[in-house]
């Protein structure tokens, strides 16, 4: 046959013939062509038998029976005697017009057909068997458009089995490369039976019925086939081969009964194995509802298409399950799917892969299913969503009117970054993720009876403004196991008094009306309420209790909400330490992901109070997270101690939050008060402000008051990683700082910043980014805004005044502009017994008539290490200037090393001038100085210090003497006056053009 005939397509009878070389070959639909070129090319031409062929070469090698011919040797009969019965074929073909009869003893009677030869099985006619027929062929099977098969089973197998295996019920087919079995023909099982293929490739695109029964297509090289009690067959495919594959395009149908197509293809890489673009159907009958499987095995890429049906429409009973599952699924968009049920519950889709991408359109990536797919299928089935190793994202919308039930559910995260909305009767949405649920776009359940389930591992993250919607009557909520009180009107907001532990979601927005704060004047919510996103405005809250606020008091956990235009109005006449808060008086608990605008709190309280936009006082062990507040005015009274933008005092935690907000008016004057932009009051070990900023306007009408743009007062507690943009001032002996007034008892500031103006007028200490440093740290910090007081006392480009602190990896860019008798420094105003290292100061410094001036320190009683000064400096008559330090005082702990100044330096008639120092009673070792030193009348100038009385050390100087004759001045290279010790100094450029010293009454080496 290989030589002497062709393979020729017969249209008439839809299948392949065997005709001499020069027959006429003829075409057939591109379908079918790919399928059998599949399988030409893996067998070769020879492969098939010659049509209008029954079986040939039979040996019987267990079992009993006999074989005889009948209708003139058209149909054979193979009658079995015995419950198994082994035959050995050399062909196994049956031609069209042609039957082959098994007459088994029983419908569980098992004949076990072997083909040895190198042929194919083409079946082209028909089969029937009143029992089991298992036919193995590792050349491969075909059943033709015209066969028509009729047996209580079937299994057709291109893996071998051994007569032991099957004698002892042990049905496993292994070995071998395996090839395809193809049907296109009629396969039809008893009710109650099963038919199963199993090759390398398998594919139908004819009908496979097994009528409460089970239909199975597996692809590989190792398979398992048992029967359960009920003898319906279960497969398990034990191993892989390259290129295995399935598919349908035809109709499989097990009402009552299973579908599995499954494959497993060799080693890890993603292949296609699994495909589907027919009819697959699984209806429930007489009350059994069925099944639909597609699996892909571990590496598999199953291609979901066509109709699948589980449906129970025809009679009472539940739908059924369709399983999609695979490394990589890819759902077609007209995919429709099918479990509803007229009289009992819809059943359920699920689809698992590695990674879950639901996308709007194809040019969203790579897809598992497409918006409009998953959309519209809703319509008739439940739907779980699994990735079984990364993330699941939803990256469209998902609109659908039924009842269905949508289940998203991930090994990763949840990520819903399109709108969820269900508006039908009892419909429901649950995700369940190991890691965190992100909802970065709106969830609306708006129908009767809905329901919203949130499991999630790590944390509910609400991003992007989203909200969840539960406005139905009935609706319902849980997450992690607990069931939610659902709040969808002012009574049930206030109703909460009455299980202050419950725990409580907001259904929808809840718009105007009066309510007593949640809790009352002595209760404390200890429950949880999460906003899930939705907004309580224009409410107005009264309060008689020592706490203020929408919850008075709260030791619970309270979270992403918003709050618009709500006023807090605090009427306590009690004794003690009030707190009055926008949303929280005291809180002792977790806040996180709540925003408030055009809050209105008014106190008209009989006591001293603390008073924050979001928290009037947040105590140690509390947490404040992702919150803000903006659009908001707050002013204090002559009572209040401390009044910030978010919290008034805080003792725990404030991480990730911002403000916008107006600060102004009055406060009670104590040493423990503050007003920030974010927090009045940050105090104790374990207060943390972190990743937060603040960009209002921050300024009060009242002396002796800490006010800090970010922070009135620091006292011991950590800020790491803040920033404030806004202006920030305040009148009389204020502690003002762009970021923080005060900084003391170890309080510590990293990795921040403040860029907004900052004004005093008297002020004690003000400073671009803190006013006063009191033995506390300062790292890796900058300040840009431009600092004015022209009355203050110590005014610094960065700090006012670092009374024992230390200032590391520091630069102030902004100019400085100070007043007469005072401290005024490019960097910072005075530095007592502190340290600063590694730090510059780039801009113009100017000071008033008898003020030490410098361009980092004004009044240095410290140690400055590794520092630079860039900017011009200038000040008035009588005045100390230098181009780093305007004085650097007596003291052992007083030293200047590796100091450079370059920015030109002048002072007014009498004063002091010197390029790097002005006057010098400490020590100066290894600094320079490049800038043009000038002065007034009667100054004292030097290119390196205007008057030493110390001791100055291995430094040189570049700068320029600007002396005007007959102006009485004073001036040398190096030192104006010396009464100190120079040892080891040079002098470059112009000034070694005059002498070393003015004046020497010292020792100059």
């Amino acid at each position: 046959m290989n030589k002497s005939y062709a393979l020729v397509w017969n249209q008439a009878q839809e299948c392949w013939n065997v005709a001499s070389e020069g027959t006429r070959r003829r075409g057939k639909s591109a379908g079918a062509r790919r399928v059998i070129a599949a399988a030409v090319a893996l067998l070769g031409l020879g492969a098939l038998a010659p049509a209008h062929a029954l079986p040939t070469g039979q040996e019987i090698v267990s079992g009993s029976g006999n074989i005889a011919l009948f209708n003139n040797n058209q149909g054979m009969s193979i009658n079995q005697s015995s419950d198994k019965l082994i035959i050995n074929w050399n062909t196994f073909n049956v031609g069209v017009g042609q039957k082959v009869l098994f007459n088994q003893p029983g419908s569980n009677s098992v004949a076990l057909n072997r083909v040895l030869t190198a042929a194919a099985s083409d079946i082209q006619g028909q089969i029937d068997a009143n029992g089991r027929v298992f036919l193995v062929n590792p050349n491969g099977i075909v059943f033709g458009r015209t066969a028509q098969v009729n047996v209580g089973g079937l299994v057709a197998s291109t893996a071998d089995i051994s007569n032991a295996d099957f004698n002892n019920g042990n049905y496993r087919f292994a070995g071998g490369a395996g090839s395809f079995v193809n049907n296109s023909g009629r396969i039809t099982a008893a009710p109650g039976g099963s038919v199963a293929l199993l090759g390398r490739t398998v594919s139908n695109t004819g009908l496979i019925e097994a009528r409460m029964g089970r239909v199975a297509l597996g692809a590989g090289n190792d398979f398992t086939v048992s029967f359960d009690a009920g003898n319906l067959l279960n497969l398990r495919v034990n191993g892989g081969v390259v290129d295995a594959m399935v598919e349908n395009g035809g109709l499989l149908k097990a009402d009552g009964g299973q579908v599995l197509m499954t494959a497993q293809a060799a080693g890890n890489v993603q292949q296609t194995v699994v495909n589907n673009t027919g009819v697959i159907e699984a209806k429930t009958l007489q009350g059994n509802a069925g099944r639909i499987t597609l699996d892909g095995g571990g590496a598999g890429v199953v291609r979901v298409g066509g109709s699948l049906n589980a449906s129970a429409m025809t009679g009472p009973g539940n739908g059924g399950t369709i399983e999609t599952r695979g490394a990589d699924v890819q759902v077609h968009l007209g995919t429709q799917v099918n479990t509803q049920a007229n009289n009992g519950q819809t059943g359920t889709w699920k689809l698992s892969a590695l990674d879950v991408n639901v996308n709007q359109t194809a040019a969203g990536g790579a897809s598992t299913l497409l918006g409009d797919t998953l959309s519209r299928n809703l319509g008739t089935t439940n739907i779980e969503l699994a990735s079984t190793v990364g993330n699941l994202s939803v990256n469209a919308p998902i609109t659908w009117n039924s009842g269905n039930r949508l289940t998203l559910a991930s090994a990763g995260d949840v990520n819903v970054n399109g709108a969820l909305t269900a508006t039908g009767v009892n419909a429901g949405v649950a995700m369940d993720a190991a890691s965190d649920i992100n909802l970065n776009d709106k969830v609306t359940l708006s129908g009767a009876g809905n329901s919203l389930a949130l499991n999630h591992g790590g944390a509910l993250n609400l991003n992007n403004g989203a909200v969840v919607t539960l406005s139905g009557t009935g609706a319902s909520y849980r997450s992690n196991g607990f069931a939610y009180n659902v709040i969808q009107n002012l009574a049930q907001l206030q109703a909460i008094n009455d299980n202050l532990g419950g725990y409580y979601v907001l259904g929808n927005r809840i718009n105007g009306g009066s309510l007593r704060s949640i809790g009352g004047d002595y209760g404390t919510f200890s429950g949880i309420f999460d906003g899930l996103g939705n907004t309580m405005s224009n409410l107005s809250v009264t309060s008689t209790g020592l706490f203020s606020g929408l919850f008075a008091a709260s030791s619970g956990r309270i979270g992403n909400l918003a709050l618009a235009n709500l006023s807090v109005n605090a009427t306590s006449g009690s004794v003690g330490a009030a707190a009055i808060g926008g949303l929280v008086g005291q809180n002792a608990g977790t806040i996180s992901n709540v925003t408030a605008t055009g809050m209105r709190l008014s106190s008209n309280t009989g006591g001293a109070h603390v008073m924050g936009g979001l928290v009037g006082r947040n105590l140690e062990g509390a947490t404040i997270d992702r919150a803000s507040v903006s659009l908001t005015n707050l002013s204090g009274n002559s009572l209040l101690q401390s009044l910030g933008g978010l919290v008034g005092e805080n003792a725990g935690r404030v991480t990730r939050s911002t403000t916008d907000v107006q600060l102004s008016g009055y406060m009670q004057r104590t040493a423990m008060g503050g007003v920030g932009g974010l927090v009045g009051l940050n105090t104790g070990r374990k207060s943390y402000i972190a990743d937060s900023s603040s960009r209002g306007p921050v300024g009060t009408y009242y002396g002796g008051l800490n006010v800090g743009g970010l922070v009135g007062y620091n006292h011991g507690g950590v800020i790491e990683r803040v920033f404030s943009s806004g202006n920030t001032g305040a009148a009389g002996n204020a502690i003002v700082g762009g970021l923080v007034g005060l900084n003391d008892a170890g309080g510590s500031i990293a990795d921040a910043s403040a860029s907004g103006r900052v004004n005093g007028n008297g002020a004690v200490a003000i400073g671009g980014l803190v006013g006063q440093n009191r033995d506390g740290s300062l790292r890796n910090v900058k300040a840009s805004g431009v600092v004015t007081d022209y009355a203050g006392i110590d005014v610094g480009g960065l700090a006012g005044s670092n009374d024992g602190g230390t200032i590391l990896g520091a630069e102030a860019t902004g100019a400085v502009i100070g007043g007469s008798n005072n401290r005024v420094g490019g960097l910072v105003g005075s530095n007592y017994s502190g340290t600063i290292q590694g730090s510059v100061a780039r801009g113009r410094t100017s000071g008033g008539a008898n003020s030490h001036t410098g361009g980092l320190v004004g009044y240095n009683g410290g140690d400055l290490v590794a520092v630079e000064a860039s900017g011009e400096v200038y000040a008035g008559a009588n005045s100390f200037v230098g181009g780093l330090v305007g004085t650097n005082a007596a003291g052992n702990d007083t030293a200047i090393v590796s100091g450079t100044a370059s920015g030109n330096v002048k002072g007014e008639s009498r004063s002091v001038v010197g390029g790097l120092v002005g006057q010098n009673q400490g020590a100066i070792r290894a600094s320079s100085s490049s800038g043009t030193v000038s002065g007034g009348s009667y100054t004292t100038m030097g290119g390196l210090v205007g008057l030493n009385m110390g001791k100055v050390e291995y430094s040189s100087t570049s700068s320029r003497l600007g002396f005007i004759p007959n102006y009485g001045q004073v001036y040398g290279g190096l030192v104006g006056v010396n009464f100190g010790l120079m040892d080891g100094n040079s002098v470059s450029g112009s000034a070694a053009l005059v002498p070393l010293a003015g004046l020497n009454y010292g020792v100059i080496q």
